[in-house]
């Protein structure tokens, strides 16, 4: 048993290192403006988890795991799509506050929201992780 408490936890400390470098290296890559950095490091990021998924071989799933993920990301699409159209009704019709982009300024734009509804979906999944 103690052998599977410690699969886990050592399978936590490199998804975990996994994280920090991919976002790290994200960051850099926006700071400098230089993609590669950013690519380099999500992709060192994806090798550490799929090496440490099958040196630790720790079942990260199972039927509860599998229904709170389910219903996590149907509430952050419901809350993200609805959020986005009133954003959208707002600025069309009673006070445009957003003017016409560059390419940069969109490209920025689609970063932003793609984090936004990564993290209303991890406040969903804490939130139903806790109530079941």
């Amino acid at each position: 048993m103690s052998d599977n408490t410690n699969n886990e936890k050592m399978f936590t400390i490199w998804r975990v290192a996994a994280h920090v470098i991919a976002v790290a290296s994200v960051l850099a890559g926006v700071l400098t403006s230089n993609a590669i950095i950013g690519a380099i490091g999500v992709g060192i990021g994806i090798i550490i988890l799929i090496s440490a998924r099958q040196r630790y071989r720790v079942i990260t799933h199972d039927e509860r795991t599998l229904e709170i993920s389910r219903r996590a990301a149907s509430a952050a699409f419901s809350v993200f799509v609805i959020g986005l159209l009133a954003l959208y009704m707002l600025n069309r019709f009673v006070h445009p506050f957003i003017g016409a982009m560059s390419g940069e300024a969109a490209g920025d734009w689609l970063g932003a929201l793609a984090i936004l509804m990564l993290y209303c979906y991890l406040g969903f999944y804490a939130c139903y992780r806790w109530r079941m």
